[in-house]
Formats: structure tokens, sequence, C-alpha cells
């Protein structure tokens, strides 16, 4: 099922500014709605700061991974209207629509819109009728690249209803596999894939090319208790030797932070650390390099270095902390790119991780 990208449909000819009360916002970052446009934004501006030269971290920051507009309508065209799309890697990206209806879910993917910039208007038919049973309708945001939302258009003498956008139950931190980057479908994501399986709405707080850095995501620890914490960081230590014999001392303070009573007083449900997974130049096999950084043997000699520290360290907070190894499927064809899963690899390891991680009863 797919959505598409276009300056305009007549069928859609109501429009619904951002600030629209009937629009509710899913994002870790209250919405600012009093401007021209809204950003879905994920961090705090203090984080911004933190990483200030760090050029991916720092890009991949502002992008909406995992955040969702909500309302509910039986409009058979939603159009969402996007300004100042900019691209942070050459990858392809495209918008998710999912639309609850009757006890079902369906999922329709827009085209890739990696070629376009600047204001554009994402387009998805969405099955419905008009009179018919109003859905709940989620428009996900691009993964990686970053944009303005001004509103939704849909269609004339169509019912449009206000959302409960839902209430947050996990914490994903992590670096670009939990943001999801290599899948052109926010849904692909493994993130979001185990969310719906269990019921688990999440806070994607994955970025491209970060490091161990505990407070960037002390804020989100803090800010309320969760019922799962999922932590997947180190594999960006495994690049250059210095940044690999510097583990143990941020695993370490984000360790305590995670264990530590969130601001109501309660300690997170569940906290799991993901060691990084498996590399093909572990096996001297995939692509030579990944944006001008090697990816050969030492590269992946120092990939084993990271896991064993994080197995030594993290064996202290047992059983606070569960510690999960390696679940990616040792196939080259699972990561074209040497490092990222493509939408197969993505679901290959939600299904690995769901084994290991379904949540406690």
């Amino acid at each position: 099922m797919s959505g598409s990208a276009t300056s305009g449909d007549p069928a859609a000819e109501e429009f619904i500014p951002h600030h629209d009360p009937r629009l509710a916002v899913f994002s870790p970052q209250p919405a600012e709605r009093s401007g021209p446009t809204l950003r879905l934004e994920r961090f705090p501006k203090p984080v911004y700061q933190l990483l200030g030269g760090q050029i991916g971290p720092l890009a991949n920051l502002r992008s909406s991974s995992g955040c969702a507009l909500h309302l509910r309508t039986d409009s058979p065209v939603l159009e969402l209207r996007i300004e100042r799309l900019r691209h942070h890697q050459m990858v392809p990206c495209g918008l998710s629509l999912e639309i609850e209806l009757a006890g079902s879910l369906r999922t329709y993917a827009s085209e890739d819109v990696r070629e376009q910039e600047g204001d554009i208007t994402v387009r998805f038919a969405t099955g419905l009728e008009r009179g018919g049973e109003l859905a709940q309708a989620a428009i996900w945001m691009p993964l990686i690249s970053t944009c303005a939302i001004s509103g939704i258009a849909v269609c004339r003498g169509a019912r449009v209803e206000q959302a409960a956008a839902p209430t947050v139950r996990w914490l994903a931190i992590g670096d670009s596999l939990t943001q999801g980057f290599g899948v052109q479908s926010p849904t692909q994501n493994w993130v979001h894939r185990l969310s719906r399986r269990w019921h688990l709405p999440a806070w994607n707080l994955g970025v491209g090319g970060i490091q161990i850095e505990p407070e960037a995501f002390a804020w989100a620890l803090r800010a309320q208790r969760f019922d799962l914490v999922t932590i997947a960081l180190g594999s960006n230590h495994s690049w250059r030797e210095q940044d690999c014999q510097r583990v143990a001392e941020p695993a370490r303070a984000l360790a305590d932070l995670a264990v530590a009573p969130a601001s109501d007083g309660q300690a997170h449900g569940r906290i799991v650390w993901l060691l990084p997974p498996w590399k093909p130049c572990e096996e001297g096999k995939g692509p030579p390099d990944f944006a001008g950084v090697p990816l050969d043997r030492a590269a992946g000699e120092r990939a084993g270095r990271v896991r064993a520290a994080l197995v030594e360290l993290l064996a202290g907070y047992h059983p606070s902390i569960e510690v999960v190894g390696d679940l990616m499927p040792h196939d080259v064809r699972l990561l074209p790119d040497g490092l990222h899963p493509a939408a197969i690899g993505f679901a290959r390891f939600a299904d690995q991780l769901c084994q290991a991680l379904l949540p406690k009863q």
C-alpha cells in the first residue's frame, strides 16, 4: 500500500492547520504550536549544545523519528503539508500512515521523497469512505530527514475529530539502528515493529553516529517511569582505538542514570542493554568502508572489545539491568552498507529481539 508526494489534489479541499486541537501530537518534546509551522522535536535544546561539533549526531538529533500526528477521520484522502524538508543522509526517506478501524490496522507507505526538498505535500489514500465509521489515523514522520509541518488537508465534507495520542511506555535509547537508518518507511524500523507487537508506545531516541553520551539521555530517563527501557549503544566506539578504550566510564554513568528513580520517584519497570550487534567486517565481509570510515578486521576486532567491556561493566548491575547479546543474523545480505539492516534485516532483528525482550507480564 502506498502514498505519494504531490503538489496537491482537488479531492483534498479542507485544510486543517497544525495548531488545530483536532490534531494530536506524539513526540518526546512538548509541541510548540504558536508559530506558522510545527516541528516534532525529540531532544531538548541543551542536548544540541552538548553534541555541538559532532556533525552526524547533531544532524540526526533534529529528525522526528518515531513522532506522529494523530486524528480521527473518515476522509478518503489525507495530505500532509510539509515545509523545509531537509535530508541529512543519502538514504531513501518516506512517511507512513496507519489506519486503525474496527480492530484492524492498515499501513500505507509514501514514496521515497529523498529527491525532493523544501515545501512538499505527501498524499495518502486511506481506504475510508465519507459517512462511514471514523478511524484513528497516525502519520509517522521521516526517520532521518527533518521537516516542519504546516497542517493536513482532508476531503471536503469529511469528518475530523480529536484523537488521543498514545501514552508512552517504552524509552528506546540508541544510535542509528534504533533511529532506523536504512529503511524508507518509519513503520519498518524494529522499534516501531515491536511497539505495535507489544502495544508499548515508544519514544525513539535513536541518534545516528552517537557514542555513549549519558547526558544526552538523562532528561528522558528522569522524565517519568517507563515500563521498558532499552539501551542500544556502543557500536560507534568501534571506529577509533581511542574511542574503543573509553567505553566503561560513560557506560557506567548511563547505567547509573537508568537504575535511578525517575522524577516521579518510581524505578523503571525493565531495563535492557542491547550489546552492539554483529557487523560483517568482523568476518572480513561486506563493503570496505561506510562514509569513509574503514570497515576492516581492525574495526571488527574493536567491536568485539567494546562488547566485552560492556559485559564486564554491566555484570555489576545484574539483575537491575539485563544484558542481551548479539541478535543480528550473521548474513551479510541483510546489511547492504556493512552496518545498517535493510527492511528485511530490521524484521529479522525485531523477531530475534521479540524472543529476548518480550515484556514481563
